[in-house]
């Protein structure tokens, strides 16, 4: 009856909802990699792009690649960047132009160390002009140029903001410095904005499960151990999960029980005990006594196997 009202209980609990039944099953599968594998390192890749199409699909992309359920935020979550050396003086037609492209791009920062390699000074170095090329998600191109005629001194840094989150960005910096005597080094970066999750969302609570999922994946020493853990609380996490994962306990004890050869509480009568005690006292003593311990003990066993008693040789 357990066993039946537990299958039931698990067969009900269903979420209606494919993306989420999809979730569930990536995560299921997950842990078996997780679990299974010889080098979990060598699926880590595998792993990644399991987690990244379910967080596609959740987040309901759209045909312009933006999403329903999450937006760009200027906020950085990565940047592309590059160091330079800055030769031509400020004054100059033509400056040191550093180039760099990146998706999502939203702000231009340059920053100067404080030496150039390991001993000489760094020197101050001038942004005349921030030059951007933007395609937007619509599609269109956008040229701007945005004048910036700003010093950055040795140990500082300075940031120019561009007008909108292209989805891609080539952005040109015009550096130069004080005199041709004062070389500098200087670090340019074209920082990428942050996809952020919409909480309406009624995926939300699955997406930040995912996402701490990726997190683990990323890391450069990938914990066996720490990842089924995180795979496992993810999918308790996700609408059903937990009510079917305590039927499936619940029919598994009662299963257990009811096994064959399987002793619980109250199955043998006190004659039944009282007479395995004895047994028990006899297999202690003389060579005897475990004589008689054994002749009990295959008493007992044919009575209570129901075989008739065997008359004794005259």
């Amino acid at each position: 009856m357990i066993i039946l009202f537990a299958a039931i209980l698990a067969a009900t609990v269903v979420t209606a909802d494919p993306k989420i039944d999809q979730v569930a099953a990536d995560f299921r599968a997950l842990g078996r990699i997780a679990s299974l594998s010889d080098n979990i390192r060598d699926n880590r890749q595998v792993m990644l792009a399991i987690v990244d199409n379910d967080l596609e699909n959740l987040r309901e992309k759209r045909p312009d690649e933006t999403y329903r359920w999450a937006s760009l935020q200027r906020e950085e979550a990565s940047r592309v960047k590059d160091q330079k050396s800055i030769e031509r003086v400020q004054t100059e037609k033509e400056l040191r132009e550093v180039t760099l492209t990146a998706p999502n791009g939203y702000r231009v920062e340059v920053s100067l160390p404080t030496k150039q390699g390991l001993v000489t000074k760094n020197n101050r170095v001038y942004i005349r002009n921030v030059i951007v090329d933007s395609t937007g998600f619509d599609g269109k191109v956008t040229h701007k140029e945005i004048p910036v005629n700003q010093w950055v001194n040795p140990g500082d840094s300075y940031g120019v903001p561009l007008p909108e989150i292209g989805k891609n960005v080539k952005a040109i910096v015009e550096l130069g410095v004080e005199s041709g005597d004062k070389h500098a080094v200087a670090d340019v970066a074209l920082l990428q904005a942050k996809l952020t999750d919409d909480p309406a969302s009624p995926y939300f609570p699955a997406v930040q499960r995912l996402l701490k999922t990726r997190e683990v994946l990323t890391q450069k020493d990938l914990n066996r151990g720490f990842l089924k853990t995180t795979v496992d609380e993810a999918l308790l996490s996700l609408p059903g999960e937990m009510e079917k994962r305590t039927a499936e306990q619940t029919a598994s004890i009662d299963r257990r029980k009811q096994s064959a050869g399987a002793i619980t509480v109250s199955d043998a009568s006190p004659d039944v005990v009282a007479a395995l005690q004895q047994i028990s006292h006899l297999l202690g003593g003389t060579l005897q006594d475990q004589t008689d311990a054994r002749a009990k003990l295959q008493t007992l066993i044919d009575t209570l196997q129901g075989k008739p008693a065997v008359a004794a040789k005259q």
